[in-house]
């Protein structure tokens, strides 16, 4: 019989660069009763979906509480221009019942990078939500955390209403059908947006967090009909739709 993790002890070194996230559980069940199952396994490990298991189904408060704890987990590291490496930090429940995080391969890396030894995470859940609380233990000798980057240009909107109309990304006349799917699809989420430039950045911008990337790549891979590695796909694949349609939808002969 397979065992549980063991904690470890409580106290150590030196705490800084807390991580925090809040997962919608209306949210994570529209995913389940979307797409079943099987799309949680690109998010969680076979051991972490063992313990989310209640009976024959998997629960939706616990799934929801792994996945804002692996978020809050990954805002510790102060990584930029990666994503979430979902399999690498696994969030196990221990034979007290509290969580354990365990990091491996890239998000070990990570967490070396930063100077981190390990990462101790508090879930709570409510009726709607699963929130979670992530606090990384430093390194012995570590010079802490990096100083954060300067805020953008107030005169630059975060959440511009429409599209650019000075791009330098030059459009196509036609834009493949799944391409459109995917745009329309960001756009019914982002009632704010008339339509999205296609230089404007997803990420910075917000209009991809963790959890809707996973669903977005789900989509893509759908739609280009391309199989896709969520383990080796590169951040500046996705960043745009030009950059979308470049890696994704390439223009075939006789479009131009």
């Amino acid at each position: 019989m397979p065992t549980r993790p063991v904690a470890p002890p409580a106290g150590g070194m030196g705490w800084a660069n807390l991580g925090m996230d809040i997962v919608s559980v209306t949210r994570v069940r529209r995913l389940l009763t979307e797409y079943g199952e099987d799309f949680f396994e690109r998010m969680l490990t076979p051991g972490e979906l063992a313990d989310c298991r209640c009976s024959s189904r998997l629960d939706v408060l616990s799934l929801c509480g792994r996945i804002a704890a692996k978020e809050a987990a990954f805002k510790t590291l102060r990584v930029g221009g990666r994503f979430l490496p979902w399999l690498d930090i696994v969030v196990r429940r221990c034979e007290g019942g509290w969580p354990l995080v365990e990091l491996h391969r890239a998000a070990a890396r990570m967490a070396a990078e930063s100077g981190i030894a390990s990462i101790a995470v508090s879930i709570s859940h409510d009726v709607d939500y699963a929130v979670a609380v992530a606090a990384p233990v430093l390194e012995p000798g570590s010079p802490g955390p990096s100083l954060p980057r300067p805020l953008p240009d107030p005169a630059r909107p975060v959440h511009p209403t429409r599209a650019s109309t000075n791009t330098t990304t030059p459009r196509r006349t036609i834009m493949s059908n799944g391409l459109q799917q995917l745009k329309n699809w960001l756009l019914a989420r982002h009632t704010e947006l008339d339509d999205i430039a296609p230089d404007l950045d997803l990420i910075e911008h917000r209009l991809i967090d963790s959890l809707s990337f996973v669903e977005f790549v789900f989509l893509l891979e759908q739609h280009s009909g391309k199989p896709i590695q969520m383990e080796t796909l590169e951040v500046d694949e996705i960043r745009t739709f030009a950059a979308i349609e470049k890696h994704f939808f390439p223009l075939e002969v006789g479009q131009a």
